[in-house]
């Protein structure tokens, strides 16, 4: 009967389930007494935050990471952030193809399902190649951060190896952990080399790994074809994907720039130049990173809000990136655009989009929605009695934070209560996977038709 049941879970329920279970394993591991720095256990709870977390590509830590965690507890933690991101069924296919051994129908329906895909056909391929860019992105930005690291910190290669390789897995992963201690990369502030390796690494780990892999497909054909003609031949999706990266990544600069230009909290103390490269930075990291080169407590209370926004919007599908999703936001936009020109068809770089996209990306944004309400709202009353006075926007931004496993905080996540730390918990797994993939893997669908019934009109407006 168990078999049967286990045959029968659906392709969602299957990826919903290998999350738990890479959760659990982190929790058991990091709740051994050799992965704490006190040989002590850090307790359960604290354990499943922290697996929670990393399984989930988020970064927001109880116990930083650095000072607690023995080497064994950090390896632990990057390990969960790289199966995370590439998820533990995609790994475990990727195994297989290096043995010379076929992928299952039904771990090819899996990957299919994870990363978006319209087709069945060529799932070993695409995941061969997934595996190859994360790897060869991850390489690349270790080497090259080692180096950094070294030249900054006057540290031994070793250290700085081992810097290099954390940094880089947790940055193209967008994970937001690092092993440098309570201020992130805030000491290198002034480090332009830094600064925009890891940028690079958020931008390109955020993007998606099917508009990643359709970018080197196109830079590397052999056709000779101009760089606008290669740009141009892109499919819509990987258009708006760059389209609303490049647009979110200049409305955060901007804004930041101007917001936070003089507080002396923030910008104000750096040159003009480093203002420039931090504001950046910040807009960088706000779709979905977590690393920080600025105080998140000393931002504006403005600051802070459209920050908010911008980390519930996250990064874009089928990557390492949670939150809403650039391409769902980019649908709403084109649906409003259409409306005001009286239209009825979702028309986006000369082609047509059905309106089921439109549905579901305005029921995820709904949910979204619903979700930090509900969650700030249970926030709002647990941590009353934890002794640490925390402000509602400072709330706001640790769930939207965790909803769009962006890694930000503004402080408070260390003093949250027990059901504080759940309810965040909850928000990272939930916007790891979409509010609409956990509530499809906890629905059972069983013999459902469509119905069609007369039409009917309301008015709007």
């Amino acid at each position: 009967m168990d078999g049967k049941r286990v045959r029968h879970l659906s392709a969602t329920q299957l990826i919903a389930l290998s999350f738990v279970g890479l959760i659990l394993l982190g929790t058991l591991l990091l709740n051994l007494p050799i992965a704490s720095k006190d040989q002590q256990s850090v307790g359960f709870l604290n354990a499943l935050f922290t697996a929670t977390s990393a399984s989930c590509v988020t970064g927001l830590v109880v116990v930083n990471t650095l000072a607690h965690w023995t080497i064994f507890g950090q390896v632990v933690i990057i390990t969960l952030i790289q199966l995370g991101a590439l998820g533990f069924i995609s790994i475990f296919s990727a195994s297989l193809l290096l043995f010379n051994r076929r992928i299952s129908l039904e771990n090819r329906v899996v990957i299919k399902t994870a990363f978006g895909q319209e087709r069945i056909g060529g799932m070993g391929a695409f995941i061969k190649r997934v595996v190859q860019i994360t790897l060869m992105i991850e390489m690349v930005g270790a080497l090259l951060l080692t180096i950094f690291f070294h030249q900054a910190e006057s540290i031994t290669w070793g250290k700085s190896v081992y810097q290099g390789v954390f940094h880089a897995i947790s940055a193209f992963c967008n994970a937001g952990f690092d092993i440098l201690g309570n201020s992130s990369l805030q000491p290198f502030n002034g480090n332009g080399a830094i600064i925009l390796t890891v940028s690079v690494l958020i931008i390109l780990g955020g993007l998606g790994f099917p508009v990643i892999i359709e970018f080197f497909r196109r830079l590397t054909s052999n056709r000779q074809w101009s760089v606008r003609r290669r740009l141009q031949m892109l499919s819509v999706h990987a258009k708006i994907v760059f389209v609303m990266t490049g647009s979110l990544l200049l409305i955060g600069t901007l804004t930041i720039l101007g917001l936070e230009w003089q507080n002396q909290a923030t910008l104000g103390p750096l040159s003009w130049g480093q203002k420039i490269l931090n504001a950046f930075f910040q807009s960088v990291t706000l779709r979905t990173a977590g690393y920080f080169s600025i105080d998140q407590a000393g931002l504006t209370d403005l600051s802070k809000l459209i920050s908010s926004l911008l980390m519930l919007i996250g990064g874009s599908p089928a990557g390492t990136a949670g939150g809403i999703k650039t391409v769902s936001i980019a649908l709403i936009l084109i649906a409003v655009h259409t409306a005001i020109k009286g239209r009825s068809e979702l028309i986006s770089f000369h082609r047509t989009l059905p309106l089921q996209l439109l549905q579901k990306a305005l029921t995820v944004v709904s949910m979204f929605v619903l979700l930090v309400l509900g969650a700030v709202a249970i926030l709002t009353f647990s941590e009353q009695d934890s002794g640490f006075q925390h402000s509602l926007l400072d709330l706001v931004f640790e769930v939207s934070s965790a909803l769009g496993t962006v890694g930000l905080t503004t402080g408070i996540t260390p003093h949250l209560s027990d059901i504080g730390k759940i309810v965040i918990a909850l928000c990272m797994f939930i916007g790891r996977l979409s509010p609409i993939t956990v509530m499809v893997a906890l629905t059972h669908h069983m013999n459902q038709h469509d119905v069609h019934y007369p039409s009917a009109t309301v008015m709007i407006g």
